[in-house]
């Protein structure tokens, strides 16, 4: 005999009361979710420029800061933070600096050419669609122009191996301007120096210790001598070594620099006094 609906209604667990979650509450089922998602998602699944300007306009992210931010992605350094010793005692292998300025990609390419030729006694080294690549002019007038501190200025950006700018074309007739500097030469030149100057320090104290190990008698104050230059050499070592921020300091300056006169400087495109004479002989090469 079949139950009756009353027996069988009974015999069901209750249902829960649907009451409401509070923001607390949300914010755990959102992340668990994405968290779950994420783990059962192919970690080799890709999303196109579109799809993801599509997908954040869902959630009420404006197509413009989502290309901002894809530009930032795409213009991030190839160089990561290092964890190494000379990353953390020494200072970075590239200093960065970047900002969103008013103007065209081939606008903003051609006045930071201008400025890194003119004011940096840079000269280009590669040239992309979207980047340029300088590096330090070794020729005779660049040399006189960084001897005689021609146009007031320290060229530290002559210090690093090469300069490189980025240009990321966004909406609203903006674009993303990075500017990076390759200091590794430099770091690794600082690092035999430290390097060099500690190991002087532990020659001369060695010297010295020896000196009193073959006076048996005098051993003891020599011995206590011999610590003074190992002493000076370790802070030597460390003096020039921790010096080379104070350069990555003024690289950073220097590429800021740039930047602020690429966004507030609107004259016209024209050389300084300063590449008159560079400009007469690069004529004269190409007349030859």
């Amino acid at each position: 005999m079949p139950d009756s609906p009353s027996s069988s209604d009974s015999s069901r667990p209750p249902v829960p009361a649907r009451t409401a979650l509070d923001r607390a509450a949300l914010e755990r089922i959102l992340r668990r979710a994405g968290e779950l998602q994420a783990s059962a998602a192919d970690p080799l699944e890709e999303m196109t420029e579109e799809q993801l300007i599509a997908l954040g306009q869902e959630v009420g992210i404006t197509p413009q800061h989502l290309r901002q931010a894809i530009a930032e992605e795409r213009t991030r350094p190839a160089l990561q933070e290092e964890a190494s010793v000379a990353g953390r005692w020494v200072g970075p292998r590239t200093v960065t600096a970047r900002r969103v300025i008013r103007g065209t990609r081939d606008q903003l390419l051609a006045r930071l050419d201008d400025w890194m030729r003119r004011e940096e006694c840079l000269q280009v080294k590669r040239r992309y669609v979207d980047r340029i690549l300088w590096e330090p002019r070794r020729d005779f007038l660049g040399n006189v122009k960084r001897g005689f501190n021609i146009g007031g200025r320290s060229y530290n950006l002559t210090r690093a191996h090469d300069v490189g700018a980025t240009v990321v074309a966004l909406d609203g007739g903006s674009a993303l301007v990075q500017l990076d500097a390759d200091l590794d030469t430099a770091r690794r030149a600082r690092i035999r120096g430290g390097t060099a100057t500690a190991a002087g320090g532990v020659l001369a104290g060695g010297a010295v210790a020896g000196i009193g190990i073959g006076f048996t008698v005098m051993a003891l104050p020599f011995l206590a001598l011999a610590v003074v230059p190992v002493a000076a050499g370790a802070g030597g070592a460390l003096a020039i070594l921790r010096g080379f921020r104070h350069t990555a300091e003024r690289v950073q300056l220097a590429l800021e620099q740039a930047l602020d006169a690429v966004e507030h400087d609107d004259r016209p495109l024209r050389p300084g006094v300063g590449d008159v004479i560079g400009l007469i002989t690069d004529a004269t090469r190409r007349r030859v």
